[in-house]
């Protein structure tokens, strides 16, 4: 595994030397993908937002991702994309070096935001994510497919929210990508972290488990049948509960060396069955691929997706063709080396980009 992700590194290194097309071959097939992706509108969206975990750095993550060119990447290929900036929550509140976010690693100082069940940060994360989910569904009306880039994975409770509510049947399927189910509730959470909880929020069965904001936010829209889950490695007792006892849809890494990639999608997609009436939203954590692919994240697992596996799983969403929003979260390049956090910022690129025009349009 090691010698063949390091091959893969050199690889990418290689690919960045000889990235400008010289001869008229490589121009032409330039020229054909331009034409293949003429009609995609992009909407691309920053969550720069830390407060659903007590990790400094994550916040940067959307820049991160955005300074690997991918806004300027799709413009080449012939992507109508708009940069429509990041979602701040306010000056003060969202700002990765103020004294408030100082205060996610001093526990006493935490104690302050906890809400009614020991969520951490409880009103800041839920307005934070009204807000990006009134973005988000301006993005939607727009005509647009929604990309947007955290952020931890609190930010899902705004991204489906806004993906939902802008659907005039309120319905979305989600396909999960990621090592944890982000199933908790306040009362299962080991941790009261609340990017381990964004999942929950929006299963209707576990609606009344959540206190909300005073206006009723977030309002759960999803069945138990409109969620499935791939890359599964590191679930709490209380989430493996909920997902047997809902009978949720979940295919971790042993499924995937048994079934292969290829076939675990194609089954979490039938189920889920997305359509013109019921779009997919697609929630890609980074942690989901092995931590040799993606070292600078906030909560690594070892044994996850290869790049290859991560690509599979975005290109056969995206060929269905019913995706209307991507969420890639949990990018933190203040983990690891400058290096690390340099190359999970271009395996984030790539994700996006297999999931928008196909992995071998790189």
């Amino acid at each position: 595994m090691a010698v063949r992700v390091l091959c893969s590194r050199q690889a990418l290194r290689l690919c960045s030397v000889l990235a400008s097309p010289s001869t008229s071959s490589s121009s032409s097939s330039s020229l054909g993908l331009q034409q293949s992706n003429r009609g995609l509108r992009v909407g691309f969206l920053g969550a720069p937002f830390n407060k659903g975990q007590r990790r400094a750095g994550v916040s940067e993550g959307p820049q991160a991702v955005k300074d690997t060119g991918i806004i300027t990447t799709l413009h080449d290929l012939g992507v109508d994309v708009r940069d429509y900036g990041d979602v701040e929550l306010d000056n003060n509140n969202n700002n990765h070096n103020n004294n408030h976010s100082k205060q996610l690693t001093d526990d006493v100082s935490d104690s302050l935001y906890l809400g009614p069940n020991g969520e951490r940060h409880f009103q800041t994360v839920l307005t934070y994510n009204q807000r990006l989910s009134s973005k988000v569904g301006e993005v939607l009306k727009d005509g647009r497919l929604c990309v947007t880039v955290g952020g931890d994975h609190s930010i899902a409770i705004g991204t489906i929210h806004g993906h939902a509510h802008s659907n005039p049947e309120h319905q979305v399927v989600v396909l999960w990508v990621d090592a944890h189910a982000d199933l908790n509730t306040g009362t299962s959470s080991p941790s009261g972290n609340m990017h381990g909880m964004p999942a929950a929020f929006h299963i209707t069965n576990l609606s009344s488990r959540h206190a909300k904001l005073q206006d009723g936010f977030p309002q759960a829209s999803l069945a138990t049948t409109h969620l499935a889950y791939i890359g599964l490695r590191d679930v709490d007792k209380g989430e493996r509960a909920f997902l047997d006892q809902l009978g949720i849809v979940n295919y971790g890494m042993r499924e995937v060396d048994r079934l292969g990639v290829r076939e675990v999608v194609a089954r979490c997609l039938d189920h889920l069955s997305p359509s013109n009436t019921r779009p997919l939203h697609v929630s890609f954590d980074i942690d989901a691929l092995d931590p040799l692919e993606a070292p600078s994240t906030g909560t690594p697992v070892r044994g996850g997706l290869t790049m290859r596996e991560g690509l599979v799983v975005v290109e056969e969403a995206r060929a269905g063709g019913h995706m209307g929003a991507l969420d890639l979260v949990e990018v933190n390049p203040h983990l690891g080396t400058p290096t690390d956090a340099a190359y999970t910022a271009h395996a984030a690129k790539e994700i996006i980009m297999g999931a928008l025009v196909g992995g071998d349009s790189q």
